[in-house]
Formats: structure tokens, C-alpha cells, sequence
């Protein structure tokens, strides 16, 4: 399981509670099992292809949101203030969150 499919799990998962559906209708919207969309949110499987497409569909947003993640305000600011330290804390820095990425789920 990779930081990568964790993060996309946590994106979908993340939209689908704002919308405020279950796991049991977005999964009927998908034309997949309420299990195989609990594994993608959890990040066991990255969704195919076409299963972000329909993700798009049902819940809106661009393929790109759920892959990648939309960039912020907040985004550029934690970059510039990284960028501003010496190159040991970044290393530092990066490790603490891989961690809290790794462990968010």
C-alpha cells in the first residue's frame, strides 16, 4: 500500500462524508461493492481508471482532485516556510510527515 493510494482513498472518502453519502450508495452509484469501496478508501486499491471517472460523476470534482489533490493557499505557505529552513530540519520536517501521512489512516 503506497502514501499515494492512501491519500486518493482519503480524498474520495473525505468528499463522499461532505456530501453526506454511505459507503452503501456511493458504491451502488459506482457499480461496485460497499467492501471494494471501503478497500479503496482505506488505500488497499487505487481504483481503476475508469472507477475515477464515475467517482467524478457521482461526487463531482476533476480526476486530477482525487489523484493528485488540489493545491492551496495553505500549500504554498507550508512550501515557502520548509524552503526557508536549513537543509537538515527539512529532512526532519519531511519524515514527520511522511509519518503523519503514513498513519492518518
Amino acid at each position: 500500500m503506497s502514501n499515494t493510494q492512501n491519500l486518493i482513498g482519503l480524498r474520495i472518502m473525505q468528499r463522499r462524508k461532505e456530501l453526506r453519502l454511505s459507503q452503501e450508495k456511493l458504491a451502488e452509484k459506482l457499480g461496485i461493492s460497499k467492501n471494494h469501496l471501503s478497500n479503496i478508501e482505506r488505500g488497499k486499491y487505487m481504483p481503476t481508471t475508469e472507477c475515477i471517472f464515475k467517482i467524478c460523476s457521482a461526487m463531482g470534482n476533476t480526476p486530477d482532485y482525487y489523484l493528485v489533490g488540489t493545491p492551496t493557499s495553505e500549500t504554498d505557505e507550508i512550501v515557502n516556510l520548509i524552503k526557508t529552513m536549513p537543509t537538515s530540519n527539512q529532512k526532519k520536517i519531511t519524515e514527520l510527515l511522511r509519518f503523519y501521512i503514513d498513519n492518518l489512516i
